[in-house]
């Protein structure tokens, strides 16, 4: 269950089997899917994609160290992603980062 923030534990996410990027490192913990397109919340609204917050559920996380700084919260560390590969995953147009993007082979 996540925080009022919507961020997860790493028990949490663990325990989901869900994958998740570390971006100190730059991998995948796993790479279930040959392509996707993972946008966090705030990602997905921009994109004018949003969330249906009580029906979807995190396809994949973001570790963000900093997530909880100044709030006494460091163990909700974890941003769910949200698939939106049919969407996003043929425009060119649109610059994604790196921990967006999930590849086989990569």
């Amino acid at each position: 269950m996540s925080n009022d923030n919507g961020r997860y534990t790493k028990a949490e996410v663990l325990a989901t089997g869900l994958p998740y990027y570390i971006p100190k490192s730059n991998r995948w913990t796993q790479k279930p899917y040959s392509l996707a397109v993972l946008l966090s919340a705030s990602r997905c609204e921009r994109f004018w994609l949003p969330v249906l917050r009580e029906h979807e559920q995190p396809s994949a996380f973001l570790y963000s160290a900093s997530a909880g700084r100044g709030t006494g919260d460091l163990k909700h560390r974890y941003i769910p992603l949200y698939d939106r590969t049919a969407a996003l995953s043929g425009d060119d147009s649109i610059r994604l980062y790196p921990h967006e993007i999930m590849k086989k082979g990569d």
